[in-house]
């Protein structure tokens, strides 16, 4: 049961933004079980809630209540959602109905309900290369040995069918693993190529050829630097994730970056920036290699070079966007003459399906060891985890950035706050002014919309824990390793739903803007703020801990008198902690809690207490 209403808070809190923000596209959405379809293909499909409706075909549905197409990817989902208390079962004639009726109807080319679906299935069933995928959800984790088995023993065999299809039972649980780990979504597919000037300039590991069998397929080739512009420029327009394995990404520019542009701008030393640069490391699917074409002089440029399937820069993102940033202010038609005599060396590594199979493993070590040798912080290992993508997801369709990766800030201020972003800086602001407002932020000020990923765990630990270990242990909680890691960073989807998440990080956010303002700059104590508070949900379960604090942060009425008694009682626990214990703040805050003294002044300040909405919370 606990699991159970655990998840489904989230699910709810989730269905109440849907219907908030698209409830105007159908009255429908006001039932949870038609908005949950939202739910599922915006939050386990990735499809934007603007072109949900088309794909929604929950009206004599013949068993099918959605569906989610990738068409790069060859892959067809065909859904079916149960929104069930947790005392409702699905039974064997619901599954055996939607294993069979769904497909049946599609053959015969009668779903006259979505021709848009009909005629994908068309295509997609004489495709030997796609998938069709049957996927059943249901809300609640109630065990039927007889349903499981069904999907499990599903076998489909058509002479009609030339496509794979198969068959996915998912209950709570096993949405709530997409939901915070592998989501469901678009992933295309990218060609382009890269070449050098003759064969000489490329070194071609090639196992199969030279006896190296333990090797994997690998090159090391010197591209010209308007080569790698125009990858750059490419997977922009296709809007392809070029360094979607990276971890260092582009940090702007500054530090190591100033270095690379500086040498790329002086027409003097560029012709020296093979020499000066360490090189890109990238990972592609396939490689092809390219032979000179017939009628090719010698003396003709790039003659030699490879088509790469699906590149990504596992290191060197900073090379590859200083290049841009430079050659992106020079004109296309001086690029070849300004920039002809600067080189790159890049390394090439081949991971087909037969490679990442055998090779298990490997892939992701590159990405590890080639960065960790330039600086890398295990932090932006960890942050990397598709479980804080996912929340990132979450916090924005909130109207808040989260900051998982080292360069999102950057990236982030690039899409905000330039001159052509002020329409998108509009949405994310009319989405979390309110908010920002009810804690006295400034919502004009776009920074106030960007969350720190190591800042938000250490708010949410000093409310778990308290304030002392997010001043003493707040290091460790995106280290890979520590225990404040693995046993809380990546458990906080079990303590908090994502609203409480982001109130709980405004109400630190507001207590640091107060105690700057102070007058000698150290109270309230932001940590200590939540800390405190965090006592009155001591061993709390999971539902009622998030409907208080839901209910504490409904207005600015219920929010402000718990605020300020909270950061008032930071400072009368620092008094009598310096004069009981003589030591100042610095050396306090590295210290445990005195729950003690914290008991005593907590009373004294109760005693004065006008207002009932303090011992109301409290429960006196």
């Amino acid at each position: 049961m606990n699991n159970f209403m655990e998840f489904m808070d989230q699910i709810r809190e989730d269905l109440q933004l849907i219907k908030k923000e698209y409830g105007y596209i159908d009255s429908r959405l006001q039932r949870d079980e038609f908005a949950f379809n939202y739910w599922v293909l915006s939050r386990l499909y990735s499809l934007d809630e603007e072109v949900i409706p088309s794909n929604i075909t929950d009206i004599n549905d013949k068993g099918i209540d959605c569906f989610a197409h990738y068409e790069d990817t060859k892959e067809l989902y065909i859904i079916q959602n149960k929104f069930y208390g947790v005392n409702t079962s699905v039974s064997r004639p619901e599954a055996t109905d939607f294993l069979t009726t769904p497909l049946n109807v599609l053959l015969n080319g009668g779903y006259s309900r979505c021709e848009e679906l009909q005629q994908i299935f068309n295509r997609a069933k004489d495709d030997s290369d796609y998938k069709i995928w049957l996927h059943f959800y249901v809300t609640n984790d109630n065990r039927n040995m007889d349903v499981e088995n069904t999907f499990a023993q599903f076998n489909f065999h058509d002479p009609r069918v030339s496509a794979f299809v198969g068959a996915k039972f998912n209950k709570l649980e096993d949405i709530r693993l997409i939901y915070y780990g592998e989501r469901f979504t678009k992933k295309g597919t990218f060609t382009t190529k890269l070449t050098t000037r003759v064969a000489g300039t490329s070194l071609d590991v090639r196992p199969k050829d030279y006896g190296l069998d333990w090797m994997i397929d690998l090159r090391f080739m010197m591209v010209n630097v308007v080569e790698l512009y125009e990858m750059y420029k490419q997977a922009i327009h296709r809007n392809y994730m070029l360094f979607e394995e990276n971890v260092r990404e582009y940090l702007g520019t500054r530090g190591i970056n100033n270095g690379i542009i500086k040498t790329l701008q002086s027409s003097t030393d560029r012709e020296n920036f093979f020499y000066y640069n360490n090189g890109i490391t990238l990972i592609c699917e396939e490689l092809k290699t390219l032979r000179p074409s017939a009628g090719m002089s010698s003396g003709q440029q790039n003659q030699y070079g490879f088509e790469l399937k699906n590149p990504q820069i596992v290191n060197g993102c900073q090379t590859i966007n200083s290049i841009a940033e430079v050659l992106s202010r020079c004109s296309e038609s001086k690029l070849a003459s300004e920039f002809g005599r600067t080189f790159v060396l890049v390394k090439m590594y081949v991971f087909d399906k037969h490679t990442r199979e055998e090779k298990s493993g490997l892939d992701q070590s590159i990405v590890m060891y080639t960065n960790s040798q330039n600086g890398i912080s295990e932090k932006a290992f960890a942050s990397k985890a598709k479980y804080f993508a996912n929340i990132q997801s979450e916090f924005k369709k909130r109207g808040f950035l989260l900051l998982v990766k080292p360069s999102d800030k950057n990236k982030f201020s690039i899409e905000y706050k330039s001159q052509k972003s002020q329409i998108a800086f509009a949405k994310l602001r009319e989405k979390g002014r309110d908010l920002l407002e009810m804690f006295g932020m400034d919502a004009s000020n776009f920074k106030n919309y960007m969350i720190p990923l190591e800042k938000l765990l250490k708010v949410l630990l000093a409310f778990e824990r308290n304030g002392f270990y997010a001043f003493t242990k707040g290091s460790s909680v995106l280290k890979p390793g520590s225990p404040y890691y693995k046993d809380f960073s990546l458990c906080i989807d079990q303590m908090f739903t994502i609203d409480n998440m982001i109130n709980l990080y405004l109400l630190f956010a507001r207590a640091d803007l107060d105690q700057k303002a102070s007058e000698n700059k150290n109270m309230p104590i932001p940590y200590y703020v939540l800390g405190f508070l965090g006592n009155v949900f001591s061993g709390m379960e999971f539902h009622p801990k998030n409907e208080k604090l839901k209910n504490l942060f409904a207005s600015k009425e219920s929010f402000l008198p718990i605020y300020d008694f909270y950061s008032k009682l930071t400072a009368s626990y620092f008094d009598s902690y310096s004069r009981e214990h003589r030591e100042e703040y610095n050396k306090m805050i590295k210290q445990a809690i005195d729950n003690k003294i914290l008991e005593v002044v907590t009373k004294e300040a109760l005693r004065w207490q006008a207002n009932g909405t303090i011992k109301d919370f409290l429960g006196q």
